[in-house]
């Protein structure tokens, strides 16, 4: 009778609360806290992926102390019923200290054992949660049987849910069903209805309130998961165009100018300096827009630093359609055929320029300074050099390289 008295109390419990606006309420809310972790599904799998290793701490933790507590509960055990025969001990208990000894054991040895990959370990670490949350609410649910309290299930499903950083929604399952086999053991003994209720009501309460810091904690740490990403993510476009041009994505003056310094420092025997220049670029700007200047400069700095690279030079975008160009320890016949190829390699991309009255293409001049005491080099002089090499170029009608001072 008082099986079935408990039965209808729960349910018209139930009943209550959905009668009124709770429910909905409380839906609505739960729904809210869902969606607002609902964002990429990439993102999601990097950011649980990431907990996968911060979880694997309190895991061991947690699975320690259980397997020192069940371990000195066993040998208690065994001096009570064999030795001291004081106390009356519930024989039950035995074995639920006995498997989780054994469950712990095998879960250690696992997560130190065993080198899982990010998911393989996130799996581990959920059926960690359930056998945890299992076993406390069996464990629970014999002490209130057996006139105890039920306040080890919901210590270890209140701090899981604070330490424990998985998808939100399994851990929340792994509750709820945690707490049905804890209720359904509860409700098998048919227990006094007030001792039902209040054994039941109490978990169930905690089991929502977990459920909730669960979802709250889960939302606050993806959000700053993200915003951590977004600044890494913002910090590496920073570094990159602080040695390189937004435009063309090559480096940029400052960074072309450190690689001649460090070219000077070093002990190369010499070092050479070509200029490059888009012939004829204002009037291409004028003629077609910038937009399309913006991408014949795009295209043409692929093409020149596709080259320079294959023969381990380094360029960079010196300013506006100019690039400069180093190598070192190159012979001039070496460099007169890297200059060619670079003047050629333009031309070849066949960038049509009708409105040129020099060429129906898009070309480049290349002025070439070669410095054989590089160790006394002076930068400007040898950006100045390879300048007016490149002058000679214009004036002799571009589309060609020149040397200064001729050798």
């Amino acid at each position: 009778m008082e099986f079935h008295s408990s039965i209808r109390l729960i349910i018209q419990l139930g009943v209550d609360v959905v009668n009124g606006k709770t429910v909905s309420k409380f839906k609505k809310v739960l729904t809210a806290m869902f969606k607002a972790e609902e964002t990429a599904p990439q993102t999601r799998k990097e950011f649980y992926n990431a907990c996968a290793k911060s979880n694997r701490f309190p895991a061991l933790v947690i699975l320690s102390m259980a397997l020192t507590m069940e371990s000195m509960m066993v040998i208690l055990y065994v001096l009570d019923t064999y030795l001291l025969k004081k106390a009356k001990f519930f024989p039950q208990y035995i074995y639920l200290y006995t498997s989780m000894i054994l469950m712990s054991s095998i879960l250690i040895l696992l997560f130190n054992l065993s080198k899982f990959s990010r998911r393989k370990l996130m799996q581990l670490e959920l059926a960690t949660l359930g056998i945890i949350g299992i076993w406390s609410a069996v464990f629970s649910a014999y002490d209130v049987i057996n006139g105890f309290s039920s306040y080890l299930f919901v210590q270890l499903m209140m701090i899981d849910s604070l330490l424990f950083r998985v998808n939100s929604k399994k851990h929340c399952v792994i509750n709820a069903g945690s707490f049905l086999i804890y209720m359904v053991i509860i409700l098998f003994h048919r227990l006094n209805i007030i001792i039902t209720f209040a054994e039941l009501i109490n978990p169930f309460l905690m089991m929502v309130a977990a459920c909730i810091i669960i979802i709250l904690n889960s939302r606050l740490r993806l959000k700053a998961y993200i915003n951590q990403q977004v600044i890494k993510e913002q910090n590496k476009k920073l570094a990159f165009y602080a040695d390189n041009d937004f435009l063309t994505k090559i480096p940029n003056h400052k960074k072309i100018i450190e690689c001649l310094d460090e070219l000077i420092k070093s002990d190369a025997k010499n070092i050479t300096c070509m200029m490059l220049d888009i012939d004829n670029f204002k009037l291409y700007n004028d003629t077609y827009g910038h937009i399309a200047g913006d991408s014949c400069l795009t295209a043409l700095a692929a093409v020149i630093e596709r080259n320079v690279l294959s023969h381990g030079g380094k360029v960079g975008r010196y300013g506006g359609e100019e690039f400069l160009v180093l190598l070192k320890e190159k012979e001039k016949d070496c460099i007169l055929s890297i200059a060619n190829g670079l003047v050629q390699a333009v031309r070849e991309q066949s960038i049509e320029f009708p409105a040129n009255s020099d060429f129906p293409v898009v070309t480049i001049s290349c002025g070439v300074h070669i410095e054989r005491e590089a160790t006394n080099a002076d930068r400007n002089i040898l950006i100045a050099y390879a300048d007016l090499a490149l002058y000679q170029s214009k004036r002799e009608g571009k589309n060609k390289i020149s040397i200064y001072p001729e050798e």
